[in-house]
């Protein structure tokens, strides 16, 4: 019986397979679905139940995704990363939020249930990712998670399952990540579909900025409670761009805008060098038009690292100076009515007020912090305590970083492990470029390490590692430095063998 089912089941796969990849919906089934498809809905957008249409596309593109993901897991890897961009649009479109992360989630599972059925053997690959430092202190990161499970300051487990299942999900991208990208190229061509991503929704961001909102964006964000505050600031709104919150958006332009120049810096051909310096123009614009004042020092703090491992090149001297004069543009400019640079320069700002309220609250909450080695309990803090676990100490509480955050959930043990974390991945990948050959390979190195330093940095002042899509990409990368430092020593080897070969 278990046997027939299986039969069936890769029946019917295969015949979804023929219908959609092959014949191209070209054929009567295929044009008898899709007719039955517009004509519902068309109903339905004539009933104003625009949600139903919505739904059968996203069924559609999910169940598609999901045979890309066991047959084609590389190209699905691309289709799971776009979705991840664009997921929470059609939330800004209808003008409410639709619960769609955990879809992401399950496709994610199918994706690494992909990478395991199509496995490949690479004699020279150590496939020892597991016994990296990085990898080790990642997991020591999971079992705290897991044991906050029997944390005693929690009545119950309703706000430990969904952060679990989400960091669980980021193991596993972790690990598909190390087996999909077993080649230099491979590993080039997933920096560029970030870059592009990234490009494009920093455009649109700046879309916003120039044009306003849709209407359907301003719905949207008038719906949450609360939201309309937090967006407009300074005389004029937030921009988001297609992702979920203003935060998001200004992180990963950020971060993408270190990645970006430090490429172009380092790049030979001219037309993609100047494409680089191009999006990182749009992407520091869209990072301004965020409003998030944490990332202002993004930028800067990239470089600084950049600077000091590479201090004896050339171009990094000229960066660097560089970087100086726009920040002392940004800060001493005689610009005074333009509302983004306004805000930008209260980053710097000792007086300004919700800085200080930060502050204030760190130093209140200090007491429970020492008294609390494991925490307080996962989302025990914030809007999701009051929401889980209302009688809770924490409920309520506003943690404003990643660092507090864990601080008062996962306690100073937690804490103390997701700092560690983070000095590993920069020792790791430190250690790499200074023990590596390959030119190419170092640059690589330090470019990923340059980009993910400002999130780290971030998080003193926002929950900047976590969010989607910018967890997609730290969560790759971390594995994809270990591939780098392979690819280099399959090169030592080759480089041997060819030499002994010539005596």
């Amino acid at each position: 019986m278990k046997l027939e089912a299986k039969n069936i089941l890769f029946s019917i796969a295969d015949g979804f397979r023929r219908e959609v990849f092959v014949k191209r919906l070209s054929s009567p089934l295929g044009l008898g679905v899709l007719l039955f498809m517009a004509l519902v809905s068309g109903f339905l957008a004539a009933k104003d139940l625009f949600i139903v249409p919505f739904a059968l596309g996203g069924a559609l593109i999910g169940i598609t995704v999901v045979v890309f993901c066991l047959f084609k897991p590389y190209i699905a890897y691309y289709l799971v990363t776009i979705l991840a961009f664009f997921i929470f649009f059609p939330s800004h479109l209808i003008g409410y939020d639709i619960k769609v992360a955990m879809a992401l989630e399950i496709l994610i599972l199918f994706l690494f249930f992909g990478t395991m059925l199509h496995k490949k053997a690479n004699p020279l690959a150590k496939n020892d990712l597991i016994k990296t430092p990085i990898a080790i202190l990642f997991m020591l990161n999971v079992i705290m998670f897991l044991l906050e499970a029997f944390n005693p300051n929690v009545p119950n487990l309703a706000g430990w399952y969904t952060p679990t299942r989400r960091l669980l999900v980021y193991v596993l991208v972790f690990i598909l990540s190390y087996r999909l990208f077993d080649s230099f190229a491979k590993v080039k061509q997933f920096i560029n579909a970030w870059i592009i991503l990234s490009f494009i929704c920093a455009l649109y961001g700046c879309y916003q900025q120039w044009f306003g909102y849709l209407p359907s964006e301003i719905r949207y964000i008038m719906s949450r409670p609360g939201e309309f505050e937090l967006m407009f600031q300074g005389g004029q709104f937030r921009k988001f761009s297609f992702l979920s919150d203003v935060v998001t958006f200004g992180i990963l332009c950020g971060s993408m805008s270190v990645l970006t120049l430090l490429l172009g810096i380092n790049e030979k051909n001219k037309r993609w060098r100047y494409f680089l310096f191009f999006a990182t123009l749009i992407l520091l614009l869209g990072m301004a038009y965020s409003g998030t004042r944490t990332t202002n020092i993004m930028l800067p703090s990239g470089m600084a690292l950049y600077g000091f491992i590479t201090i004896q090149k050339k171009r990094t001297l000229l960066a660097l100076f560089g970087m100086v004069m726009l920040a002392m543009f940004v800060l001493f400019a005689p610009i005074y009515n333009n509302p983004t640079l306004n805000r930008m320069r209260t980053t710097f700002d000792s007086k300004e007020s919700s800085l200080n309220v930060r502050d204030v609250n760190r130093k209140y909450i200090q007491p429970y912090i020492h008294a609390h080695a494991f925490g307080g309990g996962i989302s025990t803090s914030g809007v999701e305590g009051a929401s889980f676990y209302p009688g809770h100490p924490l409920a309520g509480f506003p943690p404003d970083s990643g660092l507090l955050k864990a601080a008062l959930e996962l306690g100073w043990m937690g804490l103390a492990l997701m700092i560690l974390f983070n000095l590993v991945i920069l020792y790791q990948g430190i250690y790499y470029y200074f023990r590596m050959q390959v030119a190419e390979y170092k640059k690589y190195v330090v470019v990923i390490l340059c980009s993910l330093f400002p999130m780290m940095v971030a998080l003193y002042s926002q929950n900047a590692i976590g969010q989607i899509p910018t967890a997609l990409f730290y969560y790759s990368v971390i594995s994809i430095i270990k591939r780098l430092k392979e690819f280099d020593d399959e090169f030592i080897v080759n480089s041997q063998e060819r030499n002994k070969s010539i005596n």
